[in-house]
């Protein structure tokens, strides 16, 4: 049997990442880790599911998700202690210590504080075998920072390494697929060597052609397909991120512009093809940053989302509404990729992976740290995602890291107060783990 080690020493080294093939990848012991962030809070209206009968149903705004209604897991008001104490700047403080669950004791002089996310601290402890311990990416762009002198890391930045090291998320889909896919030509390289590189025609996957026909033909029929099937979609999305051909000079080393919505699109794609040939085990994606300006006019919904979430006339509740539904949509076509995708455990890759969609705070209007409203979807193997809804009762947003952290097995005591994570993480939620 060729194992995924062979076929990459075959190849010279080159960077192509494989999928997940039953006849050459075990099951998981634990699952994949996908934080899904959104920006200026949610309207507990339009996104808290009702829990009745058994199951859960989602208001009308948030009517997308309804089809994973069952693989999913609402948790109510848990309470981002963190940032109700921190000074100010309410999206910085929210987005900064979402997923530190750390005091940021001051924002003067454009200082950077915090500690290490949880993300990261599972990527640290957590031996997952991959070639990327993590990865950060966002479908933003940098915009206005919060007030009072706040650093931009803390709105543009969602996974911390440690205490003053923010950990910038790729923004460019392209620069992203190359990182995974590319053989490393460009990264690091300027001038003539960069020319060369983003000159190039051809692709990754005919620079390795041979090498893919003779470990396809050691594969099992069903692995075989699987393997084909994986190749398609990277070509198409490689070729969907390539910048056209034109004569125009330097303007062909620039990646071609794409939509926001078509960029929201590609990192799903490029999320699911990272999990799917095990680039990575841990991805924190935001589909805008903190304290996010982005007029939707796509969406019939002019003017900056943040002052759509203060705006309560008529006009501005029903634009707020479209983009909050637009985010639904989205989340639901990132499950529908990851569910339409099989895994190495003889399921999906919704099965083996577990996806956080978490706000940066409750009611955007009134910046509502004290009801944040996570929804939790997959790994049914772990986590208790079956339509169910727990109500917290304001229970500290940092236990649910610490839920997090027992999952993927990781113990200690961390955080300068003693607490298992941040200030004042210090238990698991109940119910949430299988």
């Amino acid at each position: 049997m060729t194992t995924r080690r062979q076929f990459l020493r075959a190849a010279g080294g080159a960077a192509l990442a494989l999928p997940f093939l039953p006849s050459v990848a075990r099951a998981a012991d634990v699952p994949a880790l996908l934080v899904y962030y959104l920006p200026n809070g949610r309207r507990r209206e339009w996104w808290v599911p009702s829990a009745s009968g058994g199951g859960l149903t989602f208001p009308g705004p948030a009517a997308a998700l309804q089809p994973f209604a069952h693989r999913a897991l609402s948790l109510v008001d848990l309470n981002n202690t963190a940032a109700v104490a921190s000074p100010g700047a309410a999206h910085a403080m929210g987005t900064g210590t979402i997923l530190t669950g750390k005091t940021i004791p001051t924002v003067a002089g454009g200082q950077v504080h915090n500690d290490i996310s949880v993300d990261q601290l599972i990527a640290r402890e957590v031996d997952f075998g991959t070639r990327f311990g993590s990865l950060q990416w966002s479908a933003g762009e940098p915009g206005v920072c919060d007030v009072g002198g706040s650093a931009c890391a803390y709105t543009q930045s969602l996974s911390w390494s440690g205490p003053r090291q923010p950990l910038l998320p790729t923004i460019h889909p392209s620069a992203a697929f190359t990182r995974l896919f590319g053989d490393g030509a460009v990264d690091g390289r300027t001038g003539r060597a960069a020319e060369i590189r983003r000159g190039s025609v051809g692709s990754v996957l005919d620079a390795l052609r041979s090498d893919s026909a003779r470990f396809a033909s050691t594969l099992s029929a069903e692995d075989r397909e699987t393997f084909q099937q994986y190749e398609a979609s990277l070509r198409e999305l490689e070729t969907g991120l390539a910048p056209p051909a034109t004569s125009c000079g330097s303007d062909a080393l620039v990646p071609s512009a794409q939509s926001y919505p078509d960029r929201v699109v590609a990192f799903h794609e490029l999320i699911r093809l990272a999990l799917q040939c095990g680039q990575t085990q841990v991805i924190t994606f935001m589909i805008e940053f903190g304290l996010s300006l982005r007029s939707h006019e796509f969406l019939s919904a002019p003017g900056g989302h943040h002052v759509l979430s203060h705006d309560l006339s008529p006009s501005g509740l029903d634009r707020l509404q479209r983009v909050e539904s637009w985010h639904a949509t989205m989340i639901a076509d990132l499950l529908g990729r990851l569910d339409g995708t099989p895994s190495g455990s003889g399921g999906s890759l919704l099965d083996d992976t577990l996806v956080l969609v978490l706000p940066s705070m409750g009611d955007g209007y009134n910046h509502d740290h004290q009801r944040v409203c996570p929804l939790l979807f997959g790994a049914q193997r772990f986590v208790g995602t079956t339509g169910r809804q727990i109500a917290t009762g304001g229970a500290p947003l940092a236990n649910l890291h610490v839920t997090l952290m027992r999952l993927f097995g990781v113990g200690g005591s961390f955080g300068a107060t003693g607490a298992v994570f941040g200030d004042d993480g210090t238990d698991a939620l109940s119910g949430v783990l299988v």
